[in-house]
């Protein structure tokens, strides 16, 4: 039996299996390399003249301070200054106070009234 064994050992397979894949070409990828060994850039222009310098901008200046007589001559005028009043303002006060006055039925006719608007020339 041992040496059925290694005669069958020493005997070669029939059959032998090759290790290495069959060799497949793949046409896309070598005309991509065959492009890109190819391929020479060209060269772009310097951007020297489209670029500025960069200078740091100059220093704010300091917000000047009024003096007390500046303030004072400053208050006087403000307070020396008349207010333009407004000759619709009274009248609008009035029929306000008027419709306080008012019963409900008679508010209730003054609310639904149209708004007349006077035009200023």
């Amino acid at each position: 039996m041992f040496a059925r064994r290694a005669l069958q050992a020493a005997r070669p397979l029939a059959r032998s299996f090759s290790v290495q894949p069959v060799a497949r070409k793949d046409f896309i990828q070598e005309l991509y390399i065959k492009e890109l060994k190819a391929y020479k850039p060209t060269s772009t222009p310097s951007a020297a003249g489209a670029v500025k310098s960069y200078s740091t901008p100059s220093a704010p200046k300091a917000p000047e301070v009024p003096s007390a007589d500046q303030l004072a001559k400053e208050l006087a005028e403000y307070d020396s200054a008349t207010v333009a009043s407004d000759s619709s303002a009274p009248s609008a006060s009035a029929s306000a106070e008027d419709a306080d006055n008012l019963g409900a039925d008679e508010y209730l006719k003054l609310v639904e009234a149209d708004v007349v608007v006077e035009k200023k020339h």
